[in-house]
């Protein structure tokens, strides 16, 4: 089954935002956001809704901090979407496929694939939601939803897709330094976070 194939976890748009298509990352309260998405979350075939700004896909969007420093990603020119190669990153993502959840939460599914996928953590690592994020500038993002979640560790973290990321991890000030070579996620979690520098 090719990628575009995938089933993928969506939201009607009116359902998770009503009329409110901010742009940024927000903090607070996420449980109406969570609740929406579990009781009205649906799998779309991704090449279907890859198009369609009425449904949100929902990507769990993770980012990774040891203290004071955060890891940065770059993304090689060999991942799987053209639009972000060589960009640098301070977060993973990806959708939540049909296959990730069996019994389970679609969320907690999503987000555990998308780690273990993506990354290889030394030590233990506690991840907590730390904000919601939409952005509304271009098609790409109209139609995607971020959970951004906040994985904290004292220990190694290494990247496992190495043909498709790099990375490792840098003092916020540096990060800060290739901030118009990010993507506009990252871009987005920096400001919404705090962490703009």
């Amino acid at each position: 089954m090719g990628k575009m194939d995938e089933p993928v976890l969506v939201v009607p748009r009116t359902v998770l935002l009503g009329g409110d298509n901010f742009i940024g990352v927000r903090g607070g309260d996420f449980s109406a956001y969570l609740a929406c998405i579990r009781s009205h979350g649906t799998f779309r075939r991704r090449g279907d809704v890859e198009d369609d700004p009425s449904l949100k896909q929902i990507i769990p969007y993770v980012a990774v901090r040891r203290a004071g420093d955060v890891f940065l990603f770059r993304r090689t020119d060999r991942g799987g979407d053209v639009r972000l190669h060589n960009l640098y990153s301070i977060g993973v993502g990806g959708h939540i496929n049909q296959s990730d959840v069996g019994d389970g939460d679609p969320v907690d599914a999503g987000l555990a694939r998308e780690i273990e996928e993506e990354l290889i953590f030394g030590r233990p690592r506690r991840v907590a939601l730390v904000g919601v994020l939409n952005d509304e500038r271009n098609a790409v993002s109209q139609v995607h939803f971020g959970l951004v979640y906040l994985a904290q560790t004292d220990g190694d973290v290494r990247v496992r897709e190495t043909d498709a990321l790099s990375g490792g991890f840098v003092a916020l000030s540096v990060a800060n330094q290739h901030y118009d070579g990010m993507e506009a996620w990252s871009q987005l979690v920096l400001e919404g976070l705090g962490w703009r520098t």
